[in-house]
């Protein structure tokens, strides 16, 4: 009974939180998104004046939460802003008037595309209203470029129109002078990239229809030989010391890029770099050619390298912030006075200092700027250091989340760092305090502790779990491979239906050691389009960690990202996981550590946790062992929106082996997503083929997040 009541009381809390969170945001909006109270935008629609109006507010510098001083400078600088966003977006010919009140009295004013009127010293206004008539939206109807072999049509036609989608929209498609030249620069450096260095424009014909915005535009292209890359000599100088010269060996016809060029630039310099030379400077030039003709020349090149004095390091300094420890500062420089300065030493220690996560900028310089022994001078500029984030989400089990994280970076001045989050839904109240401390006694690690509370309402049971967490993590090298090892103790309790034919260890203490491996090379983590993600997990608990439990649990997985066509992505993702015992099963396996797979991240056939192992009451056990396959097809429709289909299967067993009673499900589905900053916004649809009675046929989820 005091379960219950500590659950209702949550609820209550959660849906005072959930009312506040909801007036700070939506006060937020108001006050940032829509702009000045007394100055209005209107003429674009609903959504774009919206974001029109804020953007004003963004570029004048005002308070969207205090009205604005509608004076004449204001008023000019505003229309001029307007008229540029809206040539933009490929309005080339728009109108703009004002409508401004003093009082009751009214004045108008109208700005035309190419004429700018300029207003009296002395106008002033209480409120104003900007009407935009936009006219006709300029767009790309046909791109056609000649003189290029070296790309195909489709190619070439993507410089100017774009592609990766079913349908290209006008706001897409927009055609300004502007982007039509940096378009054109763009193919011309495609050009020289490939070994065509002096491709050039031969012509260029733009026709315009001002009756309905198409543009025609026909491109001719001289693209010129292609260089390659004959005998390359490297002279290096430095200060006081004879000249040296040495030459590197190339294979036969590698193409003279520019890529080419910058690369070996980089490795001399880099090199110069290692053995104390800051100054190094880098030259490039052609000395001859040894074959030559109208569509081949093959050029011998000379590296000039000027490494200027060998510099070694006076001090090592920290300007901007005071309130850091300053053995901190310097453990994670790693810069020895006295030592030659190593330039690729000196920039890492600086993408460390910024890796501490409480700086906004690190500037860098020496002092003196010359000499042979000079001092780094870091220049740190704190970040914010406190930040609450009122959190809000959907999840089509949970339904409505939220809740708030509070943050407060470097509190004692040794970059440490504290956090305080909290979340509610109609399903599951979850609290959680963490505490992270970087350089974990002088090393490259991240030690943290954190204490967890969380219940939550399944389909047919209710668990909660309390936790304490003692952990490190690191990233290997440059790998980009994270690994995380860490201690927990936390006591789990099932509240299950009475009568059940399946025995677990409904409430335990758990003691164990879990180790995470993760390696993420994907394009998006948020909305990925191609590349791969790796991860494995390892958990074992014993008695003598302090636990009354003693199981291993393992799961590995990935998923991997590649495109069919254009506009066509395939998604895929393959998992398992297993959790055993030495034991009995039924007194080891913690039945909240179980198995419990369905919902909008796995089988979106079913409910979250329904596609797991039933008992004789058809209620959801969960699973010792499963192997989880999806298939995603992924129609890009426009910009932001796509269409789904997706496959999703699974076999898993409630008693850890598939080869006693294993239950093999499966689900077909449509949905639609739309992305956003936070990731896509997804409504699926699953469709179970071969539904049991204590199942539904299909599901519908709404969620946001990309699924594996």
């Amino acid at each position: 009974m005091s379960f219950q009541i500590n659950r209702f009381n949550w609820q209550r809390i959660g849906r005072g939180v959930r009312l506040f969170g909801s007036v700070v945001l939506l006060w937020g909006f108001v006050a940032s998104a829509f702009g000045q109270s007394n100055l209005k935008v209107e003429g674009m629609g609903f959504w774009q004046d919206t974001r029109l109006a804020g953007r004003l507010a963004f570029l004048q510098g005002l308070d969207a939460s205090e009205p604005a001083d509608l004076d004449a400078s204001l008023l000019e600088d505003s229309a001029f802003m307007l008229m540029a966003q809206v040539k933009q977006a490929g309005y080339l010919k728009p109108l703009l008037e004002l409508r401004l009140w003093q009082g009751e009295q009214e004045q108008f004013f109208r700005w035309e595309s190419d004429y700018s009127i300029q207003l009296k010293a002395t106008t002033q206004g209480e409120r104003g209203a900007f009407r935009i008539i936009p006219g006709v939206r300029y767009y790309y109807e046909s791109a056609q470029i000649k003189g290029v072999a070296s790309f195909t049509e489709d190619e070439l036609a993507r410089f100017f129109i774009p592609g990766g989608v079913l349908f290209v929209g006008r706001a897409e498609l927009a055609f300004t002078p502007e982007n039509f030249e940096s378009r054109l620069q763009r193919l011309l450096l495609a050009l020289k990239s490939e070994g065509y260095r002096s491709a050039r424009l031969v012509d260029s014909e733009v026709v315009m229809d001002d009756l309905t915005g198409a543009v025609q535009v026909t491109v001719e292209i001289d693209p010129g030989p292609m260089y390659y890359v004959g005998q390359v000599s490297i002279a290096i100088e430095s200060d006081g010391l004879p000249i040296e010269f040495d030459e590197l060996l190339i294979d036969e016809d590698v193409p003279l890029t520019v890529e080419w060029e910058q690369a070996r630039v980089m490795e001399l310099r880099n090199a110069a770099y290692e053995q104390g030379y800051p100054d190094t400077q880098v030259r490039f030039e052609v000395v001859g050619e040894s074959d030559s003709d109208a569509t081949r020349v093959v050029r011998n090149l000379r590296f000039s390298v000027r490494r200027g004095e060998f510099v070694r390091l006076g001090q090592l300094r920290f300007q901007g912030d005071e309130a850091t420890e300053l053995s901190v500062l310097q453990r994670q420089a790693e810069l020895a006075p006295g030592e030659p300065i190593n330039l690729l030493e000196v920039s890492e220690a600086r993408r460390k200092l910024m890796a501490l996560g409480i700086y906004q900028r690190v500037g860098l310089q020496f002092d003196p700027h010359t000499g042979p022994e000079r001092d780094v001078v870091y220049e740190l500029m704190p970040a914010q250091l406190q930040e609450l984030r009122v959190l809000m989400g959907w999840g089509s089990y949970e339904m409505g989340r939220v809740g708030f994280n509070w943050e407060h970076r470097n509190p004692w001045g040794r970059a440490h760092r504290y956090n305080l989050g909290v979340k509610q839904s109609f399903k599951n109240s979850e609290a959680n305090l963490g505490y992270t401390v970087p350089q974990f006694l002088g090393t490259d690690l991240s030690a943290y502790a954190r204490m967890d509370f969380d219940s939550r309402e399944e389909l047919s049971y209710d668990r909660s779990t309390e936790k304490l967490t003692l952990g490190t993590t690191a990233l290997l090298g440059t790998s980009g491979i994270q690994i995380s090892m860490e201690y927990g103790i936390s006591v789990e309790d099932a509240d299950r239906t009475p009568g059940s034919d399946f025995e677990s260890a409904e409430s335990a203490t758990v003691s164990s050691l879990q180790f995470e491996l993760y390696l993420d090379r994907r394009d998006d983590f948020l909305a990925p389009s191609s590349g791969y993600s790796l991860f494995s997990s390892f958990e074992s608990a014993f008695p003598a960690l302090g636990g009354t439990v003693n199981f291993h649990k393992v799961e590995l997985g990935g998923s991997y990202h590649f495109s069919l066509t254009e506009s066509m992505v395939v998604h895929l993702g393959l998992s398992g996981g297993t959790i055993f015992s030495s034991g009995l099963a039924e007194e080891n396996i913690p039945f909240n550590k179980r198995f419990f797979l369905g919902g909008e991240n796995s089988v979106r056939g079913y409910r979250e946790g329904g596609a797991a192992p039933l008992d004789s009451n058809g209620d959801e056990v969960g699973a010792e062992v499963y192997g989880l396959g999806n298939f995603e097809l992924e129609q890009r429709i426009w910009s932001e929106f796509s269409a789904v289909l997706f496959l999703d299967a699974l076999a898993n067993a409630r008693d850890g082996s598939f080869s006693e009673d294993p239950e093999y499900l499966y689900s077909i589905g449509l949905g639609i997503r739309y992305n956003t900053v936070v990731g896509p916004l997804r409504l699926e649809y699953g469709y179970n083929p071969k539904p049991d009675p204590a199942r539904r046929r299909s599901t519908l989820h709404f969620s946001i997040g990309f699924p594996f």
